[in-house]
C-alpha cells in the first residue's frame, strides 16, 4: 500500500484537471504521466518494505528451532492456489539446496523435494511482471503421482528490480543443481 501514497495524489489531481479544463491532453495528462512513472518508482523502492526485518526475524526463529540455513537464500514463496491483488508472496522462507534435495523453510512451513521429483524449472509471471518488475521460478515435477509447483521469487535485495535479475543467477543454479 505504501506506493499508492505516492502514485495516487498524482492520479486524482491530473483527473480533476481533466475534468475541470475538459481537456484530456495538457496538465492532467502529464500529472497521469508523472503519477505513473513515480507509482513504479516506488513499489520498486517500496515493495518490498521490512524485508531486512522479516529476513533477521525469520533466521533467529529457525535458529532457535535448530534449523541450519547454510547457503540459503531468502525468497517469496506461494502455491498456485494463493492468489492477492496486492502481493504475490503466501510465505516468506529460505530456499536451501541441498545435494539430494531443494528445501524450503519458513515459520509455518517446511518443504522438501527431492532431486528427481523436479521436472522443469522455469520463468512464469506474477503480479510483479505487469511492471517488468518481477517474476517466479516455478519448480515444477510430480511427487508422489502428483503434479507439483513451487512458485519462488528471490528477496535478497531492497528493490524488485535487483531481484529479477538476481532471478537469471538463481534460474542459472538451481538449473545446475537439478542436472547434476
Amino acid at each position: 500500500m505504501l506506493p499508492a501514497l505516492f502514485w495516487f495524489p498524482f492520479l486524482v489531481a491530473g483527473l480533476a484537471v481533466m475534468a475541470k479544463q475538459g481537456e484530456p491532453l495538457g496538465l492532467g495528462l502529464w500529472l497521469l504521466i508523472a503519477g505513473t512513472i513515480i507509482g513504479w518508482l516506488a513499489v520498486n523502492r517500496w515493495g518490498l518494505f521490512e524485508n531486512d526485518r522479516m529476513k533477521r526475524q525469520l533466521e533467529l526463529i529457525l535458529h532457535a528451532k535448530g534449523t541450519t540455513l547454510t547457503d540459503a537464500i531468502f525468497v517469496g514463496f506461494s502455491t498456485p492456489k494463493y492468489s492477492s491483488t496486492l502481493d504475490p508472496h503466501e510465505d516468506v522462507g529460505f530456499l536451501i539446496l541441498e545435494a539430494d534435495h531443494l528445501r524450503f523453510v519458513s515459520e509455518t512451513r517446511e518443504i522438501n523435494l527431492p532431486r528427481p521429483s523436479v521436472g522443469s524449472i522455469h520463468f512464469r509471471p506474477n503480479i510483479h511482471s505487469l511492471l517488468l518488475l518481477g517474476r517466479w521460478l516455478a519448480v515444477e515435477g510430480e511427487m508422489d503421482g502428483k503434479p507439483i509447483r513451487l512458485l519462488l521469487e528471490p528477496r535478497k535485495h531492497r528493490t524488485l528490480l535487483k531481484n529479477r535479475q538476481e532471478g537469471k543467477a538463481l534460474l542459472a543454479k538451481m538449473l545446475a543443481w537439478s542436472k547434476a
